[in-house]
């Protein structure tokens, strides 16, 4: 009699503990059940497309980097050719501007095919050494064409190549603060002073660039290159090298420009 109840007993354990288990186990109501298999299928949905993102990045920064070589090599092989103050001035400033300024700027951009392996200290230093160094070859570049000229900064190549330069050196000299923006928190924050860094970085470069363009239209790439269109065609690649060089400062440049106002959306 004592077995019997006993396991009449067990009988009814059993039985209530299957019941919690398949209600413990079962879908809760109201909430979508969310297996393994489609989450290894949603989750592989996103690697083609962010393969084939990084794809394109990697391609047009090649393309970007072959472009800057091929503009600057192409002059500064014509303008080796002989010696004169004019030639002496397009080599410095293709250098200093196609070459050093542009690359200065791409450094920074995250996903670079060149530096992507590096640290972001090293590309930071990468980016002020490239970038002093373009500086100094523009100034000497322009000095020499102030040393043997009457009239100085008339045309458009000139007045943008002297507001590139004085851009370039404000931006140079208080690119420190960017160093230690966390020190000075206190009085700016650290995305504002990024921002202006950025801004004026990025206005330099392109009226520099500007000046690089309208200088194609003097009689130089001609007599140098015997070629009818090479003005145009140098215009048309500077351009690209130009908005190649940018694609990632001028998305910085946006997600600091939200940071920023911010504060300003948020008081309103």
């Amino acid at each position: 009699m004592t077995n019997q109840k006993y396991n009449s007993r067990r009988t009814m354990a059993d039985k209530n503990n299957g019941e919690f288990q398949l209600q413990s186990t079962g879908s809760k109501p109201g909430l979508p059940r969310i297996n393994s298999t489609e989450r290894i299928l949603s989750s592989g949905n996103k690697g083609p497309d962010c393969t084939a993102q990084r794809i394109f990045v990697s391609a047009l920064d090649t393309i970007n980097h072959i472009l800057i070589a091929l503009v600057t090599v192409y002059l500064v092989y014509h303008a080796a050719k002989e010696y004169s103050v004019t030639n002496v001035h397009v080599i410095l400033c293709t250098i200093g501007y196609v070459l050093l300024m542009s690359e200065a700027i791409i450094v920074l951009a995250s996903d670079n095919v060149l530096t992507s392996s590096l640290s972001r200290r090293a590309n930071k230093h990468l980016h002020w050494i490239l970038q002093a160094i373009g500086l100094i070859l523009n100034l000497v570049g322009v000095g020499v064409m102030y040393n043997v000229k009457s009239v100085h900064f008339v045309s458009i190549h000139g007045i943008t190549g002297l507001a590139s330069l004085v851009i370039v050196c404000v931006m140079t000299v208080f690119g420190y603060p960017v160093w230690i923006a966390w020190k000075l928190r206190k009085y700016m924050r650290p995305v504002t002073t990024k921002f202006f860094h950025n801004f004026l970085g990025i206005a330099g470069f392109v009226i520099g660039m500007v000046s690089q363009c309208y200088g194609y239209e003097k009689s130089w790439v001609y007599r140098a290159t015997k070629l009818r269109y090479a003005d145009n065609t140098l215009l048309v690649l500077t351009v690209l090298i130009t908005i190649l060089s940018l694609r990632g400062a001028l998305v910085s440049l946006y997600r600091q420009a939200i940071d920023c106002l911010k504060p300003v959306c948020s008081s309103t």
